[in-house]
């Protein structure tokens, strides 16, 4: 009768939340431990994997692969190992099989969103080198309207400061010839 009691309490514990938690303490060992225990929760998980690669120790694997946020995580082996096993749902107690059917579509919708996510910082990065270069273009441009200002402001100038010298050179012609500007033009308007 308890040999009776102790497998019906076996059986019953098999498909209760607790089985869940052994899938779930991996996860929970992957995101929230230090370095140490991130690295012994992996190490642990493959050798089972190698040494048994069971139904339960192919959960384990799939599911921590499947988990973002360590270094161990790798959606498209995770994606490939909880296909196979939903491939054949008889291996799986109802608890695993709803564990990973979630967990599957969790991992396609980060997938998903990843994808999305560098489609769009492409789109935006070759939006940008477009933009970058036609800013480039521009400034190459400005640049050389702004060197052959530039050269024409330096060109008026030389002919201003010519214009100056002769303007000056002139006067102090007219200073120096005896009777100067002033009188002839004084006598010429005696003369009117």
């Amino acid at each position: 009768l308890m040999d009776r009691r102790q497998s019906a309490t076996n059986q019953e514990l098999s498909v209760e939340p607790s089985t869940l938690s052994i899938y779930l303490a991996d996860v929970n060992r992957l995101l929230g431990g230090d370095s140490q225990t991130k690295e012994r929760t992996w190490q642990e998980l493959s050798l089972d994997f190698e040494r048994a690669p069971t139904t339960t120790n192919q959960l384990r694997l799939a599911l921590a692969l499947a988990t973002p946020g360590h270094p161990y995580s790798d959606l498209a082996r995770a994606d490939g190992m909880l296909t196979a096993l939903l491939q054949k749902p008889q291996l799986l107690l109802g608890d695993e099989r709803l564990l990973a059917e979630v967990h599957l579509s969790l991992l396609r919708a980060t997938v998903n969103a990843e994808s999305q996510a560098r489609q769009a910082g492409n789109t935006a990065s070759r939006s940008t080198a477009r933009e970058l270069a036609t800013a480039r273009s521009q400034l190459t441009l400005l640049q050389s309207e702004n060197r052959r200002l530039r050269e024409s402001l330096e060109e008026t100038e030389e002919k201003l400061q010519a214009i100056t010298l002769i303007e000056r050179s002139i006067r102090e012609r007219e200073e120096d010839e005896p009777g100067g500007s002033g009188l002839q033009s004084g006598n010429e308007s005696e003369r009117d």
